[in-house]
C-alpha cells in the first residue's frame, strides 16, 4: 500500500481523536466545578423523573381524576405532599407536570435554536443589506418585553401547546440569533473556512459543516439557560390563565390553583414550587458550568 493511502486512511482517524480529546477536556474542566456537578445530578434525576413518571404514575386515575371526599388533606404516609382542593395526589400531578414543562421548555429551544441559527449564521456570514434587515428585525423583537410578546400572541391565537410553542420560541429567537452572529463573525475569516472556499466548497456547507460545529460552546451554553428561561415563562403564563391548561398538571397552573388558599393550606404551593426552583437553578449552573468548561481561556 503507498504512503499516500496510508495517510489518507489516518485522516479520519486522526480527526476521530482530535475531537475526542477536547471532548474529554471539557469534561474534564466541567467535573472540576462541583456546582455544576450539583447541577447536573439535580436535572438528571428530573429527567429520569419525567421519562419513567408513566410508569408508575397512572394518568386519568392519580394525576386528574377528582376524588372529593380526600380534598386539603396533609402530607401523610399515603399522600407524601398531600392533597389539593379536588383530592388529586399533589406529589403525582408535580411528577407528572415535569413532563409538561420539560418537553415544552426542550421544544421551545429546538424551534429557536433552529431559526436562530439560520438567521444568525446567514446574517454573520454574508453580511451586507441581508445582514442590516435581519439584525433590525431582531432589535424590534428585542424592544418588546418577552413575557408581553408571548402574553399578546397567546391571547390573540389562543390557550394550545402549539400557540404557547409559537409564542415563547418567538421570544427567544433574537437572543439566539445575536449568540449565533457574534460567533460567525469570530469564525469566518479563519485560515480553515478561508481554505475551504479555495475549495470550492459551497456557502451552505461553509456554514453547516465548518463554521456552527465550532461556534457549538455559546450555542450550547445559551440553549441550557434558555431552557431554564422558558420553565419560567411556562409558569408564569399558566399562573395568569394563558399557558397550559387545567387539568393538566403544570407547576405555574397549580400555585395559581392554589393561591386562593395559601394561608390555609400553605403545602399546595410547596412542591411545584420547589420543583421550578430546582429546575431551574440545576440548569442555570450546568450553564455556568459549560461556560466555564468551554471558555478557551481555561484550557490547560
Amino acid at each position: 500500500m503507498s504512503n499516500t493511502a496510508v495517510g489518507a486512511a489516518d485522516v479520519p482517524a486522526a480527526r476521530h481523536y482530535k475531537k475526542k480529546s477536547q471532548a474529554t477536556a471539557i469534561w474534564r474542566r466541567f467535573k472540576k466545578n462541583k456546582m455544576a456537578m450539583i447541577g447536573l445530578v439535580i436535572f438528571s434525576i428530573m429527567v429520569i423523573i419525567a421519562v419513567c413518571s408513566p410508569i408508575f404514575i397512572n394518568y386519568e386515575k392519580d394525576v386528574i381524576t377528582q376524588t372529593i371526599s380526600q380534598r386539603y388533606q396533609a402530607p401523610s404516609l399515603t399522600h407524601l405532599v398531600g392533597t389539593d382542593q379536588f383530592g388529586r395526589d399533589i406529589l403525582c400531578r408535580v411528577l407528572w407536570g415535569a413532563r409538561i414543562s420539560m418537553s415544552v421548555g426542550i421544544a421551545v429551544v429546538a424551534l429557536s435554536l433552529i431559526i436562530g441559527s439560520i438567521l444568525g449564521a446567514s446574517a454573520g456570514f454574508f453580511g451586507g443589506t441581508w445582514d442590516n434587515v435581519v439584525m433590525r428585525l431582531m432589535d424590534i423583537l428585542l424592544a418588546i418585553p418577552g413575557t408581553m410578546l408571548a402574553i399578546t400572541i397567546v391571547a390573540a391565537m389562543g390557550n394550545s401547546i402549539p400557540n404557547l410553542l409559537l409564542a415563547l420560541g418567538i421570544e427567544q429567537v433574537p437572543k439566539m440569533t445575536r449568540i449565533v452572529r457574534s460567533s460567525v463573525l469570530t469564525l469566518k475569516r479563519a485560515d480553515y473556512i478561508e481554505a475551504a472556499r479555495a475549495c470550492g466548497t459551497s456557502n451552505a456547507r461553509i456554514i453547516f459543516r465548518h463554521i456552527l460545529p465550532n461556534a457549538i460552546g455559546p450555542i450550547l451554553v445559551q440553549a441550557t439557560l434558555t431552557v431554564a428561561r422558558t420553565i419560567i415563562s411556562i409558569a408564569g403564563l399558566s399562573f395568569i390563565g394563558l399557558g397550559i391548561q387545567p387539568p393538566s398538571p403544570e407547576w405555574g397552573a397549580m400555585i395559581s390553583e392554589a393561591k386562593s388558599q395559601l394561608m390555609n393550606y400553605p403545602y399546595l404551593v410547596m412542591a411545584p414550587g420547589i420543583a421550578i426552583i430546582l429546575t431551574v437553578t440545576s440548569l442555570t449552573l450546568i450553564g455556568d458550568g459549560l461556560r466555564d468548561a468551554l471558555d478557551p481561556k481555561l484550557k490547560n
